[in-house]
Parts: structure tokens; C-alpha cells; sequence
């Protein structure tokens, strides 16, 4: 299967759902459990919450959580199923999905143990838990839990870091074509430079709800984005080319707000960019690969 083939393949599964179907009374268990809903909590935590967030949560006895059912109609044979996860508190929404479906063309069935994340969103929000399950911890114990595992990091064993690695310079030797055919802009430093010294980089933790991972390419200011449909930790992923690799250069792709590039989806904010280089550096592990060894 060839690359522009697997994006479509990508895009259309992460897609949100919009259309909603016969519900799965079945997944809201799951999606309830206090166990599942703090790893989420530990994800935002991570990734998307700051200071002023924590402060409209601050005291409250109780946090709720409104849960449902989002899966829309599928096509025949996909048994995915979606659900959504709104923490008014936070006005934060959660998108999820369970994959379980078979890609015909390579003969690839995608099935996941558990809800992965695949979108965080500040709109759109429902205005009451009409139609949601509603369940409520304490902040007490939700403070608890994210302050106690906020240094808990999990990361790829050597194999997928290995593969990991190799994605990235594929991907990085793709984008330096691209760059070279505009033409390079004057200061930047060539790949092949580039390649005369270390390379330094920092990944992230794994996180145990969302199949994505995250690194930064230090010696290129560079971050790099991994994520798929398929388990990220799935060997699945790399017999069948079904990862994506986004890269995105801090110095020319760093905003302070979207709004300044609406439409476009080539840029990442300053707050994002300090997010994911606290989690790649401070939490993180940093590697070193000697000049010359790939």
C-alpha cells in the first residue's frame, strides 16, 4: 500500500464521529471505570491542562464526568465504537474509540483491548448531561492521583524504538526533499550537516490511552508526532506501513495562536510546543546516536 493510500486510510478512522447509532450500552462500563477515567485525567494532565485550568476545579467536592455512547453508523463489518467524555468543570470534551475492523486490502484486522483517545476539544461542548451517564469523583483523589503518578513515565521497548527511529528519518529525508525543491532559506542547515554530528533526541512517555508518541529531535529543532489507528505498540503497524509520522520545526511552525494561520494545520502553539518538550525533556529519555551510526 503506498503512503498517500495509508494517510486517507488514517484520516478517515481517526475521524470524530458526528452521526450517532444504536447505542453500546456495553462500552459505558468500561468507559466509567475510575481506573480508566484517571488514566484520562493523567493524559489531560499531561498534555492539555495548566494552571488555569486546575483553578475552576480547585475545592470542589465532587468532579463529574458525563459519559455516552458516540459511535455512528460504520460500514459493514467495522465493530468500532466511540465514546465521548465531557469534564464540565473543565469544559474539556474527550473523544475515544475502540477499533475492530478489518482492512480488506492488506488483510488486517485492527482490534484494540481498550478506548484510545483520539481527540481532545474546548467546543462544541453539550450544555447538560441530557442523553450522558453521569459519575462523579472526588477532587480530592483525582488531585491525589495526578500529583502521585506525574512522574510515572513508560516508554517503547528497543525494538519499536529502533522503528521508531527509522520512521523518523524517513519521514526527515521526505521533508529535506521538499525543502530543498523550494529551496532552503538561508541560515538553515542542510541534512547532510545535519548528519555530521550526534544526534540528540528525547522521547516522551508512552501514554496508556492514546496510540501516539512523541519525540524531539533536538539536533534538528525539530518535534516528530507518531500515531495510528492500530496500537502504536502493535508490530502490526509496521508489517503493514499503517503509521503516521508528523513533523513539525519549532522555529518555523511555532504560533502563539492559530488564528494566524486558520485553516491550516502545518502549525502547533507556543503552549503546545512547551507541553510536549516538558514531557520529551523533563519527563522524557534522552538518546544519543553517534555521528554515522543510523
Amino acid at each position: 500500500m503506498n503512503k498517500i493510500a495509508v494517510t486517507v486510510i488514517l484520516v478517515l478512522t481517526l475521524a470524530v464521529p458526528v452521526a450517532v447509532a444504536q447505542p453500546h450500552a456495553s462500552l459505558l462500563p468500561e468507559l466509567c471505570r475510575e481506573t480508566y477515567l484517571f488514566e484520562v485525567i493523567r493524559h489531560l494532565y499531561r498534555w492539555h491542562l495548566d494552571e488555569s485550568d486546575a483553578e475552576k476545579i480547585v475545592g470542589k467536592p465532587k468532579i463529574a464526568f458525563w459519559v455516552r455512547d458516540c459511535t455512528p453508523k460504520l460500514d459493514p463489518g467495522d465493530r468500532s465504537q466511540f465514546g465521548e467524555i465531557i469534564i464540565p468543570a473543565l469544559k474539556i470534551k474527550v473523544t475515544v474509540k475502540k477499533a475492530d475492523y478489518v482492512i480488506s486490502e492488506i488483510g488486517l484486522t485492527v482490534k484494540d483491548d481498550t478506548f484510545k483517545i483520539i481527540n481532545v476539544a474546548r467546543s462544541g461542548i453539550a450544555d447538560n448531561s441530557e442523553g450522558y451517564k453521569v459519575v462523579h469523583f472526588s477532587y480530592t483523589a483525582i488531585r491525589d492521583y495526578g500529583h502521585r503518578t506525574r512522574m510515572q513515565a513508560r516508554f517503547p521497548d528497543e525494538a519499536l524504538l529502533v522503528r521508531l527511529r527509522q520512521a523518523a528519518r524517513e519521514r526527515i529525508q521526505e521533508h529535506w526533499v521538499e525543502l530543498e525543491a523550494a529551496g532552503l532559506k538561508p541560515g538553515r542547515r542542510s541534512l547532510a550537516e545535519l548528519r555530521q554530528q550526534d544526534q540528540v533526541l528525547h522521547l516522551a512517555p508512552l501514554s496508556e490511552v492514546a496510540s501516539e508518541a512523541w519525540l524531539f529531535w533536538e539536533t534538528g529543532r525539530m518535534l516528530i508526532h507518531f500515531a495510528s489507528d492500530i496500537d502504536i505498540e502493535n508490530p502490526a503497524i509496521w508489517d503493514h506501513d499503517e503509521l503516521a509520522v508528523e513533523l513539525f520545526d519549532i522555529d518555523e511552525q511555532t504560533v502563539v495562536s492559530l488564528d494566524e494561520v486558520a485553516g491550516s494545520n502545518a502549525y502547533i502553539t507556543r503552549d503546545q510546543v512547551g507541553r510536549t518538550l516538558f514531557n520529551c525533556i523533563v519527563l522524557g529519555r534522552r538518546l544519543i546516536v553517534p555521528h554515522g551510526k543510523e
